[in-house]
């Protein structure tokens, strides 16, 4: 008979028990502390790259209208089939006035009185007599902040609240002609350019410069 020695079957005594360890309270909310900082850096910088994506959206969108006008202007288009309207000028009209507002423009066509201006209400209205073509609408919280004229020397001049940019065959030049913030004619001298600044909501800007020349510039 084999005998089994007491000793080879006893448990091994006095050996700590292992003991699962996981996050303490202390170690949670520091952990989700960071997380919530890399969080807000995160979102911070993407709300930062959208802003600047759609002004410079909208800076883009307003060079390339004024370049269809000066096409436009220049290359005897008729205003719509059948008008026999050749003769026109095309451009874009800015205004931050009362008469206006700073979240909007117009793109129009100089017809009948040929003063380089756009003669119709903000609503562009779409009756057969009237000059405008388009009104667009700037989304996303974007404004146009202010208007400048650009002199051949010396600072420009932001007291602008009323900018008509217009092009007439047969040269590519840009007729510019300003009102002051109150809405009143502007005869302005030494003047090159004219200047639309534009402003997101986080305080982010571009520009659009249009020259006397033709030269239009997005910045």
């Amino acid at each position: 008979m084999i005998s089994t020695s007491s000793s080879s079957c006893s448990r091994k005594k006095g050996l700590p028990r292992a003991k699962s360890k996981g996050f303490s309270l202390v170690e949670l909310i520091v952990s989700l502390g960071i997380v919530a900082a890399i969080l807000s850096l995160v979102l911070s910088n993407q709300s930062k790259y959208t802003d600047g994506t759609a002004l410079t959206g909208l800076a883009d969108d307003i060079g390339l209208q004024l370049s269809q006008a000066q096409i436009y202007g220049i290359s005897v288009r008729e205003f719509s089939p059948g008008t026999s309207e050749f003769e026109i000028a095309y451009g874009m009209e800015f205004n931050l006035t009362s008469s206006g507002d700073n979240h909007s423009y117009i793109y129009f066509a100089d017809r009948g009185a040929g003063n380089h201006i756009y003669d119709n209400g903000w609503n562009c209205p779409t009756d057969s007599g009237s000059e405008c073509i388009s009104k667009t609408e700037i989304t996303r919280g974007n404004i146009i902040s202010s208007l400048c004229a650009i002199p051949n020397s010396g600072p420009e001049f932001c007291e602008i609240g009323r900018l008509d940019v217009t092009f007439l065959r047969p040269l590519p030049e840009a007729n510019l002609v300003f009102y002051d913030l109150n809405g009143g004619y502007l005869s302005l001298s030494n003047i090159k350019g004219a200047k639309i600044v534009m402003s997101s909501p986080s305080g982010a800007t571009r520009t659009v410069s249009v020259y006397s020349s033709g030269q239009i510039s997005v910045q």
